[in-house]
């Protein structure tokens, strides 16, 4: 779940990145389903929460992606949208980073957890 302040440019940014649709809706609430059924509830408080780096909640969303083809795919979308902001490897696994509509980190890797287990943490993801 993330708490964004704009739900219609949260909404537009996350389907047109990970290709969801939309699920359910409310004013204030979305659902959206990836491919593959991955979940991101999206719930709209406007401008009077921040996410400022260092603070307690969430500081970043990640998921990996099923090959490295994909994994260009997130770059460019990110880069279309104006979000992108590095790619590196780390550990035998690359790292594509970008920033949501709210400054949020928007991490993808390749490849999966499950296909190279994690063998440390990346540092990165602590910058």
């Amino acid at each position: 779940m993330l708490f964004v302040s704009s739900l219609a440019g949260s909404v537009a940014f996350y389907t047109r990145l990970m290709g969801c649709s939309v699920g359910i809706t409310s004013d204030d609430a979305v659902l959206l389903i990836a491919p593959g059924g991955f979940q991101l509830y999206l719930v709209q408080v406007g401008d009077r929460a921040s996410h400022p780096t260092g603070s307690i909640g969430n500081q970043g969303i990640t998921w990996s992606t099923e090959t490295a083809a994909e994994l260009r795919e997130f770059a460019d979308a990110l880069r279309a949208a104006g979000a992108y902001t590095d790619t590196h490897s780390e550990g035998g696994v690359t790292f594509v980073e970008g920033r949501d509509p709210d400054d949020l980190r928007v991490i993808v890797t390749h490849p999966s957890p499950g296909e190279v287990p994690r063998t440390l943490v990346a540092a990165r993801l602590f910058t």
